[in-house]
């Protein structure tokens, strides 16, 4: 159904007049900030906040701003840690590493520790034979492409409309933004949408040959956690290996969130894929990176030189996450984030508003809309003034999220789930008393669950 926006102006007013009352000393430090930052870095993703919210200290998955608010932490430090703030284990694995080794010493001067972290990631990511380090989800990407069109000397990726894959030329989608980008990065990419496996077979009868990888996300995380349908992963990745094409899996924002084994082994992809790329969660708070996959691969002979991707303080912090993540961890979030999702489902049927909740495993999402969310197209296409409004809502009321997939970490307790449920009833309830339609919409049953 169609919300009258203009009925929602008071709530927004009276919510954002809540927002500037409580968060007065982040708009100081903000506006100093914009005399030496610049805007593309003070302020990401259109959350409904007016600035952002600094943060003081923290603590698993709490933190409180330079305000004195505490908030929970919905994004995983911006999908960056499974383990929350201030974990001691890993601090102290960082402390001892800084101490006793201190600066990166490359190729040619290794630590032992980078050695036994990339024994450890080919004995439980699925495919994984070799290694590559580097120290962002960006840069990994970047070495993955390289292998890719070094194996087949090809030069065309197929990609998945309003996916992200970090600020490769050749991979910055829309938005992004896309000012500054040579000519040829629009070039020399195929976009499909996700879910749509006709697309996909016909991509791939038309330019099979040509192509030089398929890269693909486990879970559309910047629309909002939009799920696979239908096996859609696998799916793709058969068509790759029959058409003899490199198969990218990017887990950097997703894949240290659904398992142990990363998310190519929680979907059970067979075979593994060629090339995976991790990143975020993998050094537990800390810059690391890694290209993994097969030797034929892996061991093309590309440049992937890098002063800090092997750096030894940050690969401890790696090898500390390593050790915390055990299967239990996932599924404790996993089984956490089914319940949200079930509890916003719940709460949702019976409102005036068309609300989809989409996500598998921890991942959670919210579209205002009556259609189901298979795609980014879809998720555009969904009332961004009520996520906006929505999301002002929530971090009023003690709810740190910023980017549209959030979810649980490893610290959240029962409480901090039911926290969460509740604060979304309350704040969906508020902007549905708010708006002023009265035709009650029909129920839609489980539209929005996973197939």
């Amino acid at each position: 159904m169609t919300i009258n926006h203009a009925s929602l102006q008071d709530l927004e007013s009276s919510w954002r007049a809540e927002f500037e009352d409580k968060h007065s000393s982040s708009a100081s430090a903000d506006r100093a900030a914009a005399r030496s930052i610049a805007a593309g870095q003070r302020t990401r993703f259109s959350s409904g906040m007016p600035h952002p919210v600094y943060i003081e200290s923290g603590s698993g998955a709490w933190f409180t701003d330079i305000d004195g608010n505490r908030s929970l932490d919905c994004n995983a430090g911006w999908n960056a840690s499974m383990f929350g703030r201030g974990n001691a284990y890993i601090a102290d694995a960082v402390a001892r590493a800084t101490h006793q080794i201190g600066a990166p010493g490359g190729a040619m001067h290794p630590s032992p520790n980078r050695d036994e972290f990339a024994e450890r990631l080919c004995a439980r990511v699925p495919g994984a034979e070799r290694v590559i380090f580097a120290p962002s989800g960006s840069e990994a990407n970047t070495y993955a492409l390289r292998l890719a069109r070094s194996i087949t000397g090809n030069q065309l990726i197929m990609r998945i409309s309003g996916g992200f894959h970090g600020q490769n030329d050749y991979l910055l989608q829309g938005g992004s933004s896309l000012r500054g980008l040579p000519s040829a990065a629009s070039t020399n990419q195929v976009d499909i949408d996700y879910n749509d496996l006709i697309s996909a077979r016909q991509t791939f009868d038309k330019y099979g040959k040509k192509l030089a990888a398929v890269i693909v996300e486990p879970i559309m995380t910047i629309p909002g956690a939009i799920h696979q349908r239908n096996d859609f992963v696998q799916e793709l990745r058969t068509l790759a290996l029959e058409n003899g094409v490199p198969f990218i899996l990017d887990e950097v924002i997703a894949g240290g969130r659904f398992s142990a084994g990363g998310a190519s082994a929680y979907l059970g992809l067979t075979p593994p894929p060629d090339i995976t790329v991790l990143g975020k969660m993998l050094g537990g708070g800390l810059p690391v990176a890694a290209v993994v996959g097969n030797a034929d691969h892996l061991e093309q002979p590309i440049s992937a030189s890098n002063t800090h991707a092997q750096n030894p303080m940050t690969i401890a912090a790696a090898i500390a996450n390593f050790d915390l993540a055990t299967d239990e961890v996932f599924v404790q979030v996993r089984e956490q984030g089914n319940a949200i999702r079930k509890g916003i489902r719940d709460v949702s049927a019976s409102l005036n508003i068309d609300v989809q909740v989409t996500g598998d495993g921890p991942c959670c999402g919210i579209h205002f809309t009556s259609e189901e969310v298979v795609n980014a197209r879809v998720a555009a296409d969904a009332d961004q003034y009520l996520w906006r409004l929505m999301c002002l809502g929530v971090t009023n009321r003690g709810l740190a999220i910023s980017s549209r997939t959030f979810g649980p970490i490893a610290p959240y307790t029962e409480e901090d789930v039911r926290l969460v449920v509740d604060v979304f009833a309350e704040v969906l309830s508020d902007i549905d008393v708010a708006q002023d339609s009265s035709s009650p919409k029909p129920r839609r049953g489980a539209v929005g669950q996973l197939s």
